[in-house]
């Protein structure tokens, strides 16, 4: 399953793929990601992808994060060797039983083969619990206050490809609230990710 994260900067989209990848390692998954977590996990970069693909390795009962993934697979860079042999890899993940996540501010600054083949897009935006109701957030509002902070959920919209006949298309299937303060602990949310050389 290939699970597309979008939002603008400051959205709160590593946060949602680390609450899901942390999910994945208490089902008992074996977790790769391009930046550090505070669980178990097996650190990547883009080498490594193209090593595997190459390789024709296989992953079995994996779950890999990749923050900012357009970083290494960037939609103007789509006919390079890397970006071939990676997306190999990212399209033949369901038959490893295989999990991905990847974060990204749009959609089109990934790969057109990740895109067009993702199941699932995940859309986050940042929200303030206030007076029981949810209010948003300015993303360019980098720095909250500590009442904020204390406050703040990321709001994710959730859509599934569903394909019926030869027409295919995302539709909305769940939203939902996750407290920051509950995930900023498995992350470093200042943490870049490094582009190969």
């Amino acid at each position: 399953m290939i699970n597309i994260i979008i939002g603008l900067m400051n959205s709160g989209k590593t946060l949602d793929m680390t609450q899901k990848l942390f999910l994945e390692y208490c089902n008992g998954k074996t977790i790769y990601s391009n930046y550090h977590l505070s669980f178990p996990h097996i650190r990547v970069n883009q080498d490594f992808l193209v090593y595997i693909a190459k390789k024709n390795y296989v992953l079995k009962n994996v779950a890999m994060g990749f923050d900012e993934l357009w970083i290494w697979l960037d939609a103007r860079k789509s006919m390079s060797d890397t970006s071939i042999l990676s997306s190999y890899f990212f399209l033949q993940s369901s038959k490893d039983d295989t999990n991905i996540y990847m974060t990204a501010q749009d959609i089109k600054q990934l790969e057109m083969r990740l895109r067009n083949n993702s199941h699932k897009i995940s859309h986050c935006s940042r929200v303030l619990l206030v007076n029981g109701s949810f209010k948003f957030i300015d993303n360019e509002k980098r720095v909250l206050t500590e009442e904020q902070q204390n406050k703040l959920y990321i709001k994710v919209n959730e859509f599934k490809r569903i394909t019926i006949g030869i027409t295919t298309d995302f539709h909305h299937y769940l939203t939902k609230y996750i407290y920051a303060k509950n995930i900023y602990p498995l992350y470093n949310t200042f943490e870049k990710v490094i582009k190969n050389k």
